[in-house]
């Protein structure tokens, strides 16, 4: 009798401990499900621009639902890219069970559960529904210091004032203070205090800052790379492209520098040109400089965002433009060719 109690116990015990594995997961991977009304099949992909993973996955519909499994070491965030080129920001830690729901006629008012970072994150995305520039930023403002120990409240930073050009420099440092008051031993958000210290550096009327790279070795039709420096480019315009395969938006980069260049060709003025790919593979990179043509300077170091240079200029998202005129100064930067250079040029009649 005592053996079949032991026995029974165990099984008991076993199937707890099964039904627990399947409500929170492995302890050191994430799971993200999704749950889209009006939307019987298609495709999203995912990826991570913390380095969790170093590639875009694709995330099969079925039935307007989807999952995503995947293996992880620490907090991290993953976004969710839509066909119509929007985003939805994840955050991940090692055991989460994400849960999104939402309609696909709708996708920026989507729920993400199962997180506390999440959740607030959700609430932020409510709360600033059709509010100005200028509102929102307050209100980003009011939720870092609110949730300034959260991973949400270090993404509104970078997003909302690192990521915004024309802000006071004394605002964004002053912000950036707080968080560090708040999380004194947080080693990722100390990482953040060179580009706090690079903000504005790449603002327009600045000169252009020193750099020097090794081209990649394909850029030239398999020629043999060199070192480039910022120096040969003067008395002639500049147009440097951050990019990454795997980010939405950056091929067309490629095909803004083609164009631009072709166009100032007409015109009977030069334009060198530099593409700064952010890719991890060399196949990705490969693949696109042929498809897109790039028989200009090509540089990549296969570091992502943690590209010496990147760092140090303060670039946190892609596409990203620097527009630079003969004389060294930087006539547009910014994500947006539309909003941040082409304005730019047209008032300079190029």
């Amino acid at each position: 009798m005592k053996t079949r109690g032991f026995l029974l116990n165990l099984i008991i015990l076993h199937s707890l401990l099964l039904a627990l594995h399947s409500c929170t997961g492995d302890s050191g991977q994430v799971r993200i499900t999704g749950d889209f009304t009006n939307l019987e099949q298609g495709e999203f992909y995912i990826y991570s621009p913390s380095g969790a993973t170093d590639r875009l996955d694709t995330l099969h519909i079925l039935d307007g639902e989807f999952e995503y499994v995947v293996p992880i070491e620490g907090s991290h965030i993953f976004r969710i890219l839509y066909p119509n080129y929007s985003e939805l920001t994840i955050f991940a830690q090692p055991g989460d069970d994400i849960e999104i729901e939402g309609d696909a006629q709708n996708l920026n008012a989507v729920d993400v559960d199962g997180s506390e970072d999440n959740e607030i994150y959700t609430e932020f995305r409510e709360d600033i529904t059709d509010l100005s520039p200028v509102r929102v930023l307050d209100v980003a403002h009011m939720y870092i210091l609110k949730y300034s120990k959260h991973a949400v409240g270090k993404y509104l930073f970078q997003t909302y004032f690192l990521q915004t050009d024309n802000l006071d420099k004394k605002v964004v440092t002053a912000v950036y203070d707080s968080l560090c008051r708040a999380n004194p031993d947080d080693i990722e958000l100390s990482k953040l205090s060179r580009q706090v210290k690079a903000y504005g550096m790449l603002r327009e009327g600045n000169k252009l800052p020193d750099f020097k790279l090794k081209t990649h070795t394909s850029a030239f039709g398999g020629e043999e790379g060199r070192e480039i420096t910022s120096k040969e480019f003067e008395d002639n315009y500049l147009l440097i492209s951050f990019w990454a395969s795997w980010k939405s938006g950056s091929q067309s980069a490629l095909y803004r520098i083609r164009r631009f260049r072709r166009e100032m060709n007409e015109k009977g003025l030069t334009v060198n040109a530099i593409s700064y790919s952010l890719d991890t593979e060399v196949s990705s990179l490969k693949r696109i400089e042929e498809n897109d043509s790039v028989d200009y300077h090509s540089y990549c170091d296969f570091l992502c965002f943690n590209s010496p240079l990147v760092q140090k200029w303060g670039i946190t998202d892609l596409p990203y433009f620097i527009l630079v005129g003969p004389d060294q100064k930087i006539i547009g930067s910014g994500t947006d060719w539309h909003r941040d250079v082409e304005p730019k040029v047209q008032k300079l009649c190029l």
